[in-house]
C-alpha cells in the first residue's frame, strides 16, 4: 500500500470514528414494529389506556345532557367521563377500570334534573341508555 493511499484510509477510518457517534445522538429512537399500533392505512395509532372501559351512551330524554361523571362503587372520587350529549344523540365514553368493574354513576340534565345509577359492572354493561 502506498503511502498516499495508506493516508486516505486512515483520513476516512478517522472520519467514521468521529461521525458514527454524532449522527447516533441525532437519530429518532428505534422502536420495535410490533409495538407500534397502525391504522389500516399505515398511520400510528394512540396507545388504548388499559385503565379505562368504553361504554356508549345514549341520550333517550327529550333533554340535553350537561355531564356524566362516574366513581368506583362507594368511592367519593368523582370523574368526568362524557361531557354535553344532546338529546337523542349517542357518544362514546371512557370510564374507570376499577378492580372489581363496578362504578357508580351520576348525570346532570339542562333542566336540572339528575340521574344516579350504583354498582354498574363497565366491564360487561357496555352501553348506557338514559332515560326520562
Amino acid at each position: 500500500m502506498t503511502r498516499h493511499a495508506w493516508t486516505a484510509a486512515f483520513a476516512l477510518g478517522l472520519c467514521a470514528l468521529v461521525a458514527a457517534p454524532a449522527l447516533a445522538r441525532n437519530a429518532p429512537p428505534k422502536v420495535p414494529t410490533k409495538l407500534r399500533a397502525q391504522t389500516s392505512n399505515g398511520a400510528p395509532t394512540a396507545a388504548k389506556d388499559a385503565s379505562t372501559v368504553s361504554m356508549l351512551v345514549t341520550n333517550s330524554r327529550k333533554t340535553d345532557l350537561v355531564q356524566l361523571q362516574a366513581a368506583e362503587s362507594g368511592s367519593a372520587s368523582w370523574k368526568k367521563v362524557l361531557g354535553a350529549l344532546k338529546a337523542g344523540k349517542q357518544a362514546q365514553a371512557q370510564l374507570p377500570h376499577p378492580f372489581n368493574c363496578r362504578v357508580d354513576l351520576h348525570g346532570t340534565f339542562s333542566d336540572g334534573q339528575s340521574l344516579e345509577a350504583s354498582d354498574v359492572d363497565v366491564c360487561t354493561q357496555k352501553t348506557l341508555n338514559l332515560t326520562d
